[in-house]
């Protein structure tokens, strides 16, 4: 196969997109479907069917921008803007807050702008699922041995603490449901405890 017939691969020089060319595209101007650089499609090495080097990108005063976990997801994509000054900012597609470009998420509700952004929320969602979970088991524990008080606070503090973090990070509503169930046992607990305190003592 001729090199102007031969389909491969290169990366944008700004976002390091993998983007696809045929042979014959070489030299001609492109444009970046996840970050909208403008560069010339680089030529290819008909021996390895490689490209010889990325894309380079125009000069076009633009910052390199990070890369998008949700590029292709059209109008739910981060958008870069310049502000008046010049500094440009990520604009959240969820809550509209303006967050530096170098940032993994949204500085207001979390969202995450990059795969290492995806990342660390996923890990933050995983914690906050173990949060919920012990709150609710606590929970329960402190219902079942409600004469002794300590457990009780325990549990709403894990279910608290849990709700705040899926509040944040906009998670699942099971983390919430076990969460909240935490607390209410542990706040059951403490009414059991004060009851059988004042009939014990008082009665």
């Amino acid at each position: 196969m001729s090199a102007a017939h031969l389909r491969f691969t290169f990366t944008c020089q700004r976002c390091g997109s993998v983007l696809e060319a045929v042979g014959d595209m070489c030299g001609q101007s492109g444009r970046c479907p996840t970050c909208g650089a403008v560069f010339v499609i680089p030529p290819v090495d008909a021996n390895t069917g490689l490209a010889t080097e990325p894309a380079r990108v125009a000069e076009d005063g633009q910052l390199p921008t990070p890369m998008h976990a949700y590029a292709t997801a059209g109008g739910k994509a981060p958008r870069i803007r310049t502000r008046p000054g010049g500094e440009q900012v990520i604009v959240c597609p969820r809550c509209g807050r303006d967050t530096g470009v170098d940032a993994n998420t949204c500085s207001g509700c979390g969202l995450p702008f990059t795969m290492e952004g995806a990342a660390a929320v996923a890990q933050t969602a995983e914690g906050t699922s173990t949060l919920a979970t012990w709150s609710l088991t606590v929970g329960v524990l402190s219902v079942l041995t409600f004469c002794f008080p300590a457990l009780g606070p325990v549990a709403i503090g894990l279910g608290v603490s849990a709700i705040r973090r899926s509040s944040l990070y906009g998670q699942a509503q099971s983390g919430r449901s076990m969460a909240i169930a935490g607390i209410i046992c542990g706040c059951a607990s403490l009414i059991f405890c004060a009851i059988w305190v004042f009939a014990r003592y008082y009665l």
